[in-house]
């Protein structure tokens, strides 16, 4: 695994899954997207999908590839809790967040609303 890889799995793990472990109190299920938009000449991402109630384990995600996982506690349930899916695509220059997957919003990773 390269660096930026490595850079891709952490940053990923720790923005979606840390801030939904100190927000996911609601017990309704959503389906989080996780999809891989580097360029192509990039290495896959490997994406580490967990929280206190459940290890998914490790994923690599090629360009283009879309990882998807029903969760209780990976969402933020003050911003998201009107929506079914919750989309994160992983960009070069960030994560970006959308509810529709078609309109999306550039994230911080260390944001937490």
């Amino acid at each position: 695994m390269d660096g930026r890889s490595s850079y891709v799995l952490f940053l990923v793990s720790v923005f979606i899954f840390s801030v939904a472990g100190r927000l996911g109190l609601g017990k309704r299920i959503a389906t989080v997207h996780v999809t891989n938009s580097m360029p192509r000449e990039l290495q896959p991402i490997q994406l580490g999908c967990n929280s206190r109630y459940k290890d998914h384990g490790m994923h690599q995600l090629h360009v283009g590839e879309d990882y998807q996982f029903g969760a209780r506690h990976a969402y933020q349930p003050r911003r998201d809790w009107n929506h079914k899916a919750v989309f994160w695509r992983v960009k070069e220059n960030g994560f970006f967040l959308s509810w529709d997957n078609s309109s999306w919003v550039r994230k911080s990773i260390w944001q937490t609303e």
